[in-house]
């Protein structure tokens, strides 16, 4: 037990003013392995070697002592990926719901609604543009 806890500190005094692990390099982790997946699968030696690159930057990204270029890095990958990961966790959430809502758009303005199922039909006004029209569930 003392010997981990040894460790355990020395590797924080290692990692002190370090990077450490943030989204971006939690993403290039990902599509890594994503592409390790499909290159063992396909058999394609030139996709795999893209993937050890990726594993290599992202281990490049966690133990760089460069903190604030790192930062602007993640920064920039979060403006990109953060409209993204919400349609994809609204899209889960749909699925998961699909049975309790119908989901629809308004004809004017494309907003997505739900309404409960078996409600019948009913008279909505789009909370965004205040467009009314029917809709049956």
């Amino acid at each position: 037990m003392a010997f981990l806890k040894m460790l355990g500190r020395r590797f924080m005094a290692f990692m002190s003013g370090r990077n450490g692990f943030d989204q971006l390099s939690m993403g290039i982790l990902i599509g890594s392995l994503l592409l390790q997946i499909i290159g063992s699968i396909a058999g394609l030696n030139v996709i795999m070697f893209l993937s050890i690159a990726l594993y290599g930057w992202a281990l490049f990204r966690i133990f760089s002592k460069r903190s604030p270029k790192r930062a602007t890095e993640n920064q920039k990958f979060l403006t990109w990926w953060t409209p993204i990961g919400t349609k994809i966790r609204q899209f889960i959430l749909r699925l998961k719901l699909r049975k309790q809502y119908k989901y629809f758009k308004c004809p004017q303005c494309g907003a997505l609604l739900r309404m409960s199922r078996g409600a019948g039909e009913k008279d909505i006004c789009c909370p965004k543009c205040q467009n009314r029209f029917k809709m049956k569930s």
